[in-house]
């Protein structure tokens, strides 16, 4: 009998690297697929991916994170940062807010420059409520008087310039 040599270490090397694509190939498709398919059944049933389901509200929009500088004689002094989400009364009125957030990202800054112009922000510490109180009104002016039912705080900082 005559000696065949056997399969070299990169002959057997290239096998498994062909392999393991085509095995990583299939997968890929299989998973493209059954999400297409989820898709197709989350639309028929639908409730889009976005959108929230009609429950008992009241329903809540992110507004972000928000930053404003306190000036004093032309410096920045400090800096406020407000974490902000609005509350609605209906599913309709989330997904509104949301088609209209830059317009309610806008009236809130412009009221929270507005309050650190009037000094709100100057003293030790700063009420809360009277913040949410301005930012609704802010929110009511901009987008109508039903749609904003409550303007909540999540987070209100200041932070000092340690650069003067």
């Amino acid at each position: 009998m005559a000696d065949r040599p056997g399969p070299s270490r990169y002959s057997v090397f290239v096998l498994c690297a062909a392999l393991a694509a085509a095995v990583g190939y299939g997968i890929g498709r299989l998973q493209l697929t059954l999400g297409a398919e989820e898709k197709t059944m989350e639309q028929q049933a639908g409730a889009g991916p976005d959108l929230l389901s009609d429950g008992p509200g009241p329903f809540y929009v992110e507004v972000g994170q928000l930053m404003v500088p306190v000036l004093v004689e032309g410096r920045t002094n400090a800096f406020i940062l407000t974490q902000i989400t609005l509350q609605t009364g209906s599913v309709e009125q989330s997904n509104l807010l949301r088609r209209h957030l830059p317009h309610a990202r806008n009236a809130l800054l412009q009221a929270l420059f507005g309050m650190a112009g009037a000094g709100a922000f100057d003293g030790p510490s700063v009420d809360p409520a009277a913040v949410a109180k301005s930012l609704k009104q802010a929110a009511a002016e901009q987008l109508g008087p039903d749609l904003v039912r409550g303007v909540l705080i999540d987070r209100l900082m200041r932070q000092e310039n340690t650069r003067l």
